[in-house]
């Protein structure tokens, strides 16, 4: 399986599309209807209350719902990676690792506030790592801004995106007083419309909802087979794909050190988040497979073995299965 997606057939985007409708089955035999929690961002809310009424009559409408957000953001994130050069070959690696990862907490695939922030990263990221080609990158600045404050009316914690773009200034542009400007415009230009809605409609009292701050929260942790089962499968994949990555980059392009440098930085704050304002529950953690994904098809693409690569692919596809058996069978 593994060398099937290390090659760049487009055929392997619509076997990767039945593929995940088949590891991730049972989300649509027995739909989960997604609940509002105290960490919810206000954007978030208002979307569950307009799909409330049609998911009555149609509940699968979540799980189709979630698993278009997961199959284009795998697939678009995979191009990117492509375009980018972050392999020595373009391949479906990453892609496959997403639909895969985010298969083994069952959490993952009901629709989320982390899984719609996704698919604005998964745009933003290309824009922050292609700030270097650019020589007057203002709008570019502006939008990426804009989109990390939006991800925060989505889930408040987001809002810590704003340390990677001022990362990403740091890495890949020259310091100019002005493109930063631009770039607080742009992150600041949401939430002044917002608070101009809440000046015209006298809705002050939605304030703190808004922003509700931070609070520090470790989430709910069983320490039993079912935590440490999918824990091992992810991290230890996670940290030899972290090993052959930057072992790998140091003989490519500068730029492309950089991307890979900047996509750990990535990991690291998105794992940050999901610790504040938890609701005790693993759903947030989603925001880091993003860059877990692309560690993950560094596991898959360099060694030149693959048993080891395909051994986890298969335990991983049987710990779906389980999940499947003991929950809904």
């Amino acid at each position: 399986m593994i060398r099937f997606f290390s090659g760049n057939n487009p055929l392997n985007v619509l076997i990767l599309f039945f593929l995940g409708i088949l590891i991730k089955l049972p989300n649509f035999l027995v739909p989960v209807i997604p609940n509002e929690t105290v960490t919810d961002g206000f954007l978030y809310v208002a979307l569950l209350n307009l799909l409330r009424h049609p998911a009555i009559y149609f509940p699968l409408l979540y799980p189709i719902l979630s698993y278009l957000l997961l199959f284009t953001q795998a697939v678009t994130f995979n191009g990117l990676v492509n375009r980018q050069k972050l392999f020595q070959q373009p391949n479906y690696l990453v892609a496959f690792a997403y639909i895969l990862l985010t298969s083994l907490v069952p959490a993952w695939n009901v629709l989320s506030p982390g899984l719609i922030i996704n698919t604005i990263m998964v745009y933003a990221w290309p824009s922050m790592v292609g700030l270097y080609n650019h020589s007057k990158p203002g709008g570019q600045l502006f939008n990426i801004g804009f989109g990390f404050a939006i991800c925060s009316f989505f889930y408040f914690p987001a809002i810590l995106f704003w340390i990677l773009l001022i990362a990403a200034l740091i890495i890949f542009r020259p310091v100019v007083i002005t493109e930063w400007l631009i770039a607080l415009l742009g992150a600041l230009t949401p939430f002044y419309f917002l608070l101009v809605y809440l000046f015209v409609w006298d809705h002050w009292s939605l304030l703190p909802a808004m922003f509700p701050g931070f609070r520090f929260r470790i989430p709910s942790l069983h320490f039993d087979w079912k935590f440490w089962v999918p824990f091992l499968l992810l991290n230890l994949p996670l940290v030899v794909g972290l090993y052959f990555s930057f072992q790998h980059s140091g003989r490519l392009l500068v730029h492309v050190r950089k991307s890979w440098s900047f996509m750990l930085f990535y990991l690291l704050t998105a794992l940050l988040m999901p610790f504040l304002n938890n609701d005790g529950g693993y759903s947030q953690f989603i925001i880091a497979l993003v860059p877990v994904s692309l560690f993950y098809a560094s596991f898959f693409y360099f060694p030149r073995k693959k048993g080891g690569p395909g051994l986890v692919v298969w335990l991983s596809i049987l710990w779906i299965s389980i999940n499947y058996f003991v929950f809904h069978g």
